[in-house]
């Protein structure tokens, strides 16, 4: 099994308030299957742990074309492990709704010591896997968008929900505070088109994350450096949104419930 294909529902936890599949819960979603795929192979989170070891997440990019997946319809996950794994180990991944592609990512990963927090080699881990040779964006070589001046700022006190089963802050959380760093009235005129994201350092609960946010050279795109509260940097990233008015939707309430109830 190189390629794992799973199917989910858009459930209320996933949804917006435009009851559509968000960002957040595509990457939910891509990581639900990710560990589908190591527990296939007893490499799972709860399998590292008995060995000392863990997974983290370290970076990511994802893009988004086409209207996302409403509340209740069912969304397939495809996943694979693209490279032959070193310290890195790269997966891309797609989710499609009805046939059709949504959004297309990448991510890599690690597998850190749990005491000394360092990375192992992790083709000795996997070496049951057999990679597929694809690649879901065409590289796995991404930037994040040049930073220029300071536009908005956002502080967020880290709780236990924020924390996962490595009881430091989630990869989803760090999502969370930068598009909440951004106007109710920008992310309400606006839909998300790409995601570049890089995990830099574990932060925990009780601590603060400042959230800065920068506008770029690039249209539509802005850099956002998050920082615990002795100013190290969490995470770094690169968001692009575009005018939801260049998506007009196409269903109305009626529409919508003569689907859900077919």
């Amino acid at each position: 099994m190189s390629k794992i294909r799973r199917e989910y529902k858009v459930t209320n936890a996933l949804m917006g308030a435009d009851f559509r599949l968000t960002a957040v819960g595509s990457q939910i979603l891509m990581q639900d299957c990710f560990a589908a795929l190591m527990a296939g192979y007893h490499v799972a989170a709860f399998d590292l742990r008995s060995r000392s070891l863990m997974w983290i997440i370290s970076e990511f990019s994802m893009e988004f074309k086409g209207r996302m997946p409403f509340w209740g319809d069912s969304v397939t996950v495809e996943l694979w492990m693209s490279e032959r794994p070193s310290i890195k180990v790269h997966v891309d991944y797609r989710l499609s709704h009805a046939g059709k592609v949504f959004c297309s990512g990448d991510s890599v990963w690690a597998i850190l010591d749990i005491g000394s927090r360092k990375p192992v080699n992790s083709s000795e881990v996997l070496s049951a896997i057999q990679p597929t040779m694809e690649l879901a964006l065409g590289s796995h070589r991404h930037h994040l968008d040049r930073m220029c001046s300071e536009r908005y700022s956002l502080c967020h006190r880290i709780n236990l929900s924020d924390t996962d089963f490595n009881r430091h802050v989630t990869n989803t959380t760090y999502m969370k505070v930068a598009v909440n760093a951004m106007p109710a009235g920008y992310i309400g005129s606006h839909r998300l088109a790409a995601m570049d994201m890089r995990f830099l350092h574990e932060s925990f609960i009780d601590q603060t994350l400042t959230c800065k946010v920068y506008d770029t050279d690039a249209c539509g795109s802005w850099f956002y450096d998050i920082t615990d509260g002795d100013g190290v940097v969490c995470s770094r990233a690169s968001i692009r949104f575009k005018d939801a008015e260049a998506e007009p939707e196409n269903l109305d309430n009626l529409e919508i419930r003569e689907m859900r109830e077919k």
